[in-house]
């Protein structure tokens, strides 16, 4: 033999056993590890694109540069990209929405892909040429098409949007595209129109034709560097510096604290699901990390003798440490290609499954439907995090051997090939009379080597944990049953800002397909300088912080919504012989309660000079009222019939519509009339319950399905330790074995000693593992509740645990238990350790 690293090889094959229990632990981790790595990848690569579907391809912008400081950007050789716009002007389309119009010098496509993607026809190419979205579209009231002439009244500021200086004009264009409607900025109440190049010089005067220049920065690690040099050179203000916060984050460049003032840079979606990773990763590895080293451990501590010898012709400690550590590398080139493999098949799902946590909403998603596309989407392979997540495992890995192999390279040759001598030390105790000996003498078994009775219990304690505490985490997500009663129809339609018309209404109400159309108005006034209501007249003035509202409700929406009120008060609301006042909610700060509206039951309130009676007070958010999902809004709320309600506002439209549709009727064919109704009307939104119920359930079902992928990783890795630790037992133990059969004891009887092994294994993890469980339920309610306190004992998902953990350690010790069958006593007592 000329070189020890042969030895590598012939000490796995001949250690099978030891060997495959390695390679599992390896491959379920490289599994695990490989998942989270591509997920994360994913999620990176969505928080990206979506960055850049909200704000551009870009990283910062300066509005209002002239052509001089244009060419300077364009000449700079710090950035990798500039492109210039022209704002041609912003139109008005609603109280709550404005039209902008540019032209672009570049590629539109390449820089804001969610407002060129066209849906007919094409960008424009030339002057007075126009594609509008086909959401604004329908705001303007055009009905014509490609090709036709559409005039817009258009506003031109100069500085920051301040209306001291405008240019307002009327243009006609050309429209040669429609663009997908792109509802991602509504928030920020501005959508998009693209014109042709040259349209701007065509229609403004000089002193309002101006640049915005779109740049990214080469370096990203100087970025703000950069970025200030450039606005101190060309004396840029401190207002025309805008950055796509956004994006900055997905792309992790660090960019002054001030840029972030006005942009929503909320990106707790890809932070918590990160952190969950990680902290999951972490988990796993550490219970992979005990079954190598525990396995390590006993396997070089049966070959003393072994590297007793290797020492004696020459080796040195180096050497045998490698002769260890070479072992997990060969499992390793096995194991982790093999889990890289099964992790990256199995990651989209389990991320879909993921999500279905927590709201798309935090994905920068309209949907559940839409978070699922990106997803697939962005699935392919990431194999920068791949190999990260192979690099971390192989470390782990290494590290878990680490003990092990330093313990053989301090083996000495001397010790070594004469064998260690065991010190007995009997500890004083009372005579006691033995009622179980399988039992005792399984005990005793235990306490021949704490250290690796500890770790095996331990890696079982973590399965128990985990177990015990997914059980209340996945009950507080159950959320598929909760909220079907308070569905006031099959349908969800909303628009809060144009609404619907009387007839738009009545044309649903006649509709053959519903049974009762539930309905709801809804008219929010802000308030004046003056602490009055802006907009309509009330009797007295508001407190700070409040808003004033009136709500128009159908008697469909009185019945199901109020009907636990007395008969004859809710008769009078119903008729408009009075109202209902929702009082604000009290705001504290610093400390300090802020004074707050209070209105009575019997009070006379005056609103747009009408007297009406309080028939009937709410308080808190017990049935708050909104359009649609939408968070209720502090303030006074004033809510009566929708006739009082037009006389009050003026106005007749309707903002929620709640149809519940007629037993046997066609869903799919009632989506077509829904989807007719919101293409007519733009900024209509709608749900269909009967949807979103069954995605609930589907999205409880996979986190259940998760949860219990997550448990069974960890168990399985806990059980090799059991397997492992009874195998090393039997295995070490011939000897003693083949003289405790001589002496009489039955193979029965010998089985027994190592159940009961398990069995203690199994209720000393189930006892520790329970009381972990329950501190962490404790802190998972505490989650739900903002309150740590005691909460009841999950006395269920305990017995559970502990049913499961002890049937599994039992399980796992029958494995081994084929070894001691196969004995010959003769065999055994012969045999050399």
């Amino acid at each position: 033999m000329k070189r020890y690293h042969t030895l590598t090889l012939k000490e796995l094959l001949a250690q099978r056993v030891t060997s495959v229990l390695i390679l599992l632990a390896i491959l379920l981790s490289t599994m695990l590890t490989a998942v989270i790595g591509q997920s994360i990848g994913i999620l990176s690569a969505m928080r990206q694109q979506q960055a850049i579907a909200i704000g551009g391809n870009r990283h910062v912008s300066f509005v209002q540069m002239d052509e001089e400081q244009l060419t300077v950007l364009e000449n700079d050789p710090r950035l990798s990209f500039v492109g210039s716009s022209v704002v041609v002007g912003s139109a008005k389309l609603d109280n709550t929405l404005i039209l902008g119009l540019s032209e672009f010098h570049e590629d539109v496509r390449a820089i804001y892909p969610s407002i060129s993607a066209i849906k007919e026809g094409r960008l424009p190419e030339a002057p007075m040429e126009i594609a509008l979205p086909e959401d604004v579209l329908g705001y303007l009231g055009f009905s014509g098409g490609l090709g036709d002439t559409i005039s817009l009244s258009l506003s031109k500021a100069l500085r920051h949007g301040v209306m001291t200086q405008s240019y307002d004009f009327t243009a006609a264009f050309t429209l040669v595209g429609i663009a997908k409607s792109n509802y991602l900025n509504y928030s920020a109440g501005v959508v998009n129109g693209i014109a042709g190049p040259g349209t701007a010089e065509m229609l403004l005067p000089k002193k309002y034709f101006y640049y915005n220049v779109d740049v990214r920065v080469t370096d990203k690690r100087v970025f703000q560097a950069t970025i200030d040099d450039l606005v101190t050179a060309l004396n840029v203000h401190e207002l025309d510096t805008t950055y796509n916060v956004p994006y900055l984050e997905a792309l992790g460049i660090r960019y002054s604290a001030g840029a972030a003032d006005a942009a929503d840079t909320s990106d707790s979606g890809f932070s918590l699901m990160l952190a969950a990773g990680i902290l999951l990763g972490a988990l796993l590895l550490l219970a992979a990390g005990l079954v190598i080293y525990n396995i390590l451990k006993i396997a070089v501590t049966r070959r003393t003798a072994q590297y007793g010898v290797l020492r004696a012709i020459g080796a040195d400690r180096s050497q045998l440490c490698f002769l260890v550590s070479a072992q997990v590398l060969l499992l390793c080139a096995v194991g982790i290609p093999l889990g890289l493999l099964l992790g990256t098949l199995s990651a989209k799902g389990i991320l879909t499954a993921a999500t279905g946590l927590l709201s798309p909403k935090i994905f920068l998603a309209r949907d559940a439907a839409e978070l699922n596309r990106l997803i697939v989407e962005n699935s392919g392979g990431k194999v920068l995090f791949l190999l990260t997540s192979a690099g971390i495992t192989l470390l782990f890995a290494l590290i878990a051997a680490l003990p092990a192999a330093l313990y053989a390279a301090r083996v000495t040759p001397t010790v070594a090939m004469a064998g260690s001598k065991v010190k007995i030390k009997r500890r004083s105790r009372k005579k006691k009379k033995i009622h179980n000996f399988e039992a005792f003498y399984a005990r005793l078994n235990l306490k021949r080597s704490r250290g690796r009775t500890a770790i095996t219990v331990l890696s079982l304690v973590m399965s128990i944990t985990v177990f015990i505490a997914l059980q209340g985490a996945v009950g507080l997500l159950d959320t598929a049953g909760d909220g079907v009663t308070e569905h006031y129809g099959d349908y969800s339609i909303t628009n809060e800002s144009a609404g619907f018309s009387p007839k738009e209404y009545q044309e649903l109400r006649d509709n053959t397909q519903v049974e009762e159309l539930t309905a709801m108005q809804f008219s929010l006034y802000d308030q004046g300088a003056d602490g009055y209501p802006v907009g309509i007249g009330f009797g007295f003035p508001l407190q700070p912080a409040e808003t004033f509202q009136v709500l128009g409700l159908n008697e469909a929406y009185w019945d199901k919504a109020f009907s636990t009120l007395p008969s004859e008060i809710l008769e009078k609301l119903k008729s408009g012989k009075g109202c209902m006042v929702r009082n604000p909610l009290p705001l504290v700060f610093e400390g300090q309660e802020i004074p707050r509206t209070s209105i009575q039951t019997g009070d006379v309130i005056t609103v747009a000079g009408q007297e009406l009676e309080v028939l009937t007070t709410l308080n808190g958010y017990d049935t708050y009222l909104s359009v649609g999902n939408n968070g209720f809004v502090n303030g006074i709320q004033v809510v009566v019939n929708e006739h009082l309600y037009a006389a009050l506002t003026g106005k007749t439209t309707y903002n929620w519509l709640l149809p519940d549709l007629a037993e046997g009727v066609d869903r799919k064919g009632f989506d077509d009339t829904v989807e007719a109704l919101a293409g007519r009307i733009p900024g209509t939104l709608w749900l269909s319950y009967e949807d979103t119920d069954r995605q609930l359930a589907e999205s409880f079902q996979q986190i259940q399905f998760l949860a219990w992928g997550l448990i069974l990783f960890i168990a399985l890795i806990g059980l090799l330790n059991i397997i492992n630790t009874v195998y090393t037992n039997i295995h070490t133990r011939v000897a003693e074995i083949g003289m405790q059969r001589a002496i009489g004891m039955s193979a029965g009887s010998l089985f027994k000693v190592f159940l009961w092994e398990g069995a203690y294994y199994g209720l000393f993890a189930a006892g520790i593992g329970s009381l972990a469980g329950y501190i962490c339920t404790i802190f998972v309610e505490a989650a739900n509740t903002d309150t740590i306190q005691l909460v009841a004992i999950p006395v269920i998902p305990i017995a559970e645990a502990a049913i499961l953990a002890l049937g599994a350690c039992l399980l796992a010790t029958c494995i081994p238990l084929r070894r001691i069958s196969k004995m010959s006593i003769v065999d055994s007592i012969e045999a050399v350790e």
